[in-house]
């Protein structure tokens, strides 16, 4: 028997000595066939010291002139952040979770490579394992997520160079900022506002352990898709850490009992500007390129005031909402199935398809009182309407005419209706519905054309149309100071005096008899040119224009940055037949703000890099300081240039001081300031209301209509549809400025007139006033008897017919 067992423990040694062979024989094979990979792969592998140039796809972020936050473009959250910015205790806890020997390790760890290059022979299978935090640098700064052993010996590689060329904490800032951890966070401080709504420096030890413990598995260890993934992953940490002795029981024990409380949080915007955002998408597409622009980490300084564009939103949302109010309820959006066994859930479905609009809240009537309804809203609450809230609503007609007020609320809602509530107090709400109108606001600073605010619609979600740069709209009488300019640049003043007699003048190709009227429909005599713009009288406005001639006009509206080729070379130029912008409009009425000079509107101050250089910054047009005064202007300054003079300038704002204090804009004064002119407009059968209006600081055009032209209904001028809009605006805007007179320049004078005649009187004259000229203007002569109208007798007399 013993030569039998002897022989067997001699084939096993002979079958494990083959077998040995046989492993180094692979062994061998497969170290020289990585080493042939190695030497084929290393020429192809990336130049490391790139990595630190290499920008993180960042979204294009949108802000304010100070910095605050309107949005951002872009499909990843990423916040870059300096490794001084990181709380140490994240650091540990990364450390903990992912590579605890990363400070001492080559870039890689051997022995879990070994291991993981095991499992992928046994099973068969590609199997992710062993990477270092230098590794995990390597694969998402540089390579393909794609798993095959081609990219695996490139990862090992690349981390090799990687560790050999940059210091570890280069590495791990690198690491911080881009690592996928769920929910489109890229980097630790992007996770930590997407999870919990605050910066990292914010954050405790439970929270540190939880986004810690996401590079594995973002998606299923996720708290807020698996919160029980989420936990067992953030014990994982803690438990790594306390082994560590980062942390002690006690906090262990406090983390480790913490509840998962996380859930999605958006990004803050700070300032709503959503037209202003497009525009400067549109910019950055335009000279960037999509990619760049969406992953390029720019950061774009616009030019708006954030206390600015708060008030310009909310005056454009009141104004539609007033004129909704005064012209009667349209109506239900809709009609739903509703009855007492009607459930909650079946209430949010049928809301689903409405979202808010302008502030406005959708709801479903549940319930409708003698003089009050209740109505589930979009946000799952029960409300209730009062009567104050519901009186308003008579039924709508058409835009000149409304049905009977209501005296129950049976007159105006019923069950299911589907309407839109307004949150108009503390527990306070109103039925409201959707302006038909639109409207728009654009407020520029007249020193250097930059906007402060501009509002395109009523809700840019609901409509994007941006009717500041897109709506071409006939202007109406806000045109006419372009034309009382051209005047005054001839040698007329504000004293000349005009007929406001019926006009009949032949127009159009064959000669059609075409018959203006005053807005009153009233006709007048002599009238002060003052006083027929403070008024807006057409008929003295045309006899204007007839008297400096139809192409001096026109081409001298180019100095406010009119093209001549847009404006009608008729008549009805001064009674704003163009169709211009209401951006258009603001540029041209900066010039008489400005004292003279044609300034270009810009929206972008600069452009900063992902590493925060500034690449790109505005060349505004500057108006120049005037002669004795010092401003300081940053960088080489470009001027704008001289369009009118500047005494003409002030000449024109005087007389739109008049608009204000004694014709169509007198609901200004409700300001209380004596920094303000402007004027009013409105086209044929009232299609367009306009107000455009300055102070020193602040040029502001308001625009009110409806997407296609067609009237706003008896009454809606400028001064009812478009100043209440700018009235408000501006009382937020100029809130704690200095009420300061307009400069006035050299070369204007003051003498006493009789306001009948626009001829020089004594003080005592009861039609005495004092007026403003240019000099060499003045009248040369008295009136014949006091308060008698004669002929006007100042530099020219040929404004009259």
């Amino acid at each position: 028997m013993a030569p039998s067992s002897t022989s067997g423990a001699s084939l096993k040694r002979r079958l494990g000595f083959r077998l040995l062979l046989v492993f180094f024989g692979f062994f061998a094979a497969g170290v020289l066939a990585a080493a042939v990979t190695a030497i084929v792969l290393a020429p192809t592998l990336p130049p490391v010291h790139n990595i630190l140039r290499k920008h993180l796809k960042a979204p294009l972020q949108v802000l304010a002139r100070h910095g605050q936050l309107i949005t951002e473009f872009g499909n990843e959250e990423r916040m870059p952040v300096t490794l001084k910015q990181v709380p140490p205790t994240l650091i540990q806890a990364v450390l903990a979770a992912e590579d605890r020997s990363f400070y001492t390790n080559p870039g890689i760890d051997l022995l879990g490579i070994a291991r993981a290059a095991w499992i992928d022979i046994i099973t068969g299978r590609k199997a992710q394992g062993a990477s270092t935090i230098t590794m995990q640098v390597a694969r998402n700064y540089f390579l393909s997520p794609h798993k095959t052993f081609t990219r695996k010996i490139k990862e090992v590689l690349l981390s090799f160079k990687i560790a050999r060329e940059l210091t570890k904490n280069q590495i791990l800032t690198l690491y911080l900022n881009k690592i996928f951890l769920g929910n489109h966070a890229y980097g630790f401080e992007a996770a930590a506002h997407i999870y919990y709504g605050k910066p990292l420096k914010a954050l405790d030890l439970a929270q540190l352990a939880m986004l810690a413990g996401l590079p594995q598995a973002p998606s299923l260890d996720n708290p807020i898709a698996h919160p029980h993934n989420a936990r067992a992953r953030r014990h994982y940490v803690l438990t790594r850490m306390l082994a560590l002795k980062d942390i002690t029981e006690a906090q262990y024990a406090q983390a480790d009992s913490a509840p998962i409380a996380t859930r999605a949080h958006t990004i803050h915007y700070h300032v709503n500007a959503p037209y202003v955002a497009e525009m400067v998408r549109e910019y950055m597409i335009k000279h960037f390129g999509k990619k760049k622009t969406y992953d390029g980490g720019y950061r774009v300084y616009t030019t708006l005031g954030a206390r600015e564009q708060e008030a310009a939103d909310h005056a454009v949302i009141d104004g539609l909402l007033a004129y909704n109010i005064r012209h009667g309820y349209y109506g239900p959006t809709a009609q739903v199935p509703v009855d007492a066994q009607t459930s909650r859930h079946r209430l949010r479905r049928d809301l689903r398809p409405y979202t808010t609009v302008g502030g406005l809240v959708p709801g479903i009537v549940t319930a409708v009182g003698q003089h009050s309804v209740k109505a589930y809203d979009l946000d799952r609450h029960t409300v209730r309407i009062g009567w104050q809230g519901l009186s308003w609503a008579a039924p709508f007609i058409t835009v000149n005419a409304e049905g009977y007020a209501p005296k129950q609320a049976s007159d105006i809602l019923k069950v299911g209706d589907v309407i839109y509530l307004q949150h108009v107090g503390p527990g306070r709400w109103a039925l409201s519905q959707i302006p038909r109108p639109y409207a728009a606001l654009v407020s520029l600073r007249p020193r250097n054309g930059s906007i402060a605010a501009l509002v395109g619609g009523f809700d840019f979600y609901h409509d994007s149309f941006n009717n500041v740069i897109q709506a071409y709209r006939q202007p109406g009488s806000s045109f006419k100071p372009f034309v009382y300019s051209a005047a005054i640049a001839k040698g007329y003043t504000a004293a000349s005096l005009f007929s406001g007699a019926p006009i009949v003048a032949l127009s159009g190709a064959h000669g059609e008899l075409w018959r203006p009227h005053n807005y009153s429909d009233h006709f007048r005599g002599l009238t002060r040119m003052r006083v027929g713009l403070a008024q807006s009288i057409n008929l003295v406005s045309i006899r204007i224009l007839r008297a400096v001639g139809i192409r001096y006009a026109v081409h001298y509206a180019e100095r406010f940055g009119f093209k001549a080729s847009a404006l009608p070379h008729s008549l009805s130029l001064v009674l704003g037949s163009a169709t211009l912008t209401p951006l258009e409009m603001a540029r041209g009425y900066t010039v008489f703000a400005n004292g003279g000079f044609r300034v270009r509107p810009y929206f972008i101050r600069k452009i900063v890099d992902e590493r925060g250089k500034t690449i790109w910054r505005a060349k505004p047009l500057v108006v120049p300081p005037a002669p004795g005064t010092s401003i300081a202007i940053r960088g080489t300054p470009h001027f704008a240039v001289q369009a009118i003079s500047p005494q003409n300038a002030y000449i024109m704002t005087s007389m739109m001081q008049s608009v204000i204090r004694s014709g169509t804009g007198q609901l200004a004064l409700s300001l209380k300031r004596i920094d303000l002119a402007g004027k009013t407009g409105t086209s044929n059968h009232e299609r367009n209301a306009w107000f455009s209006g300055f102070s020193p600081y602040l040029e502001t055009t308001v625009w009110v209509g409806f997407p296609i032209p067609k009237s706003l209904g008896h009454y809606e001028v400028g001064a009812h549809a478009a100043l209440p809009i700018w009235t408000q605006y501006m009382g937020a805007a100029l809130a704690g400025r200095p009420d300061t007179p307009f400069a006035r320049p050299r070369g204007i004078v003051t003498a006493i007139i009789n306001r009948h005649t626009g001829l020089l009187c004594s003080k005592t004259n009861p039609a005495a006033m004092r007026e403003y000229f240019i000099k060499g203007t003045v009248p040369t002569r008295k009136g014949a008897r006091r308060g008698v109208p004669g002929p006007a007798q100042s530099v020219r007399s040929s404004g009259l017919f």
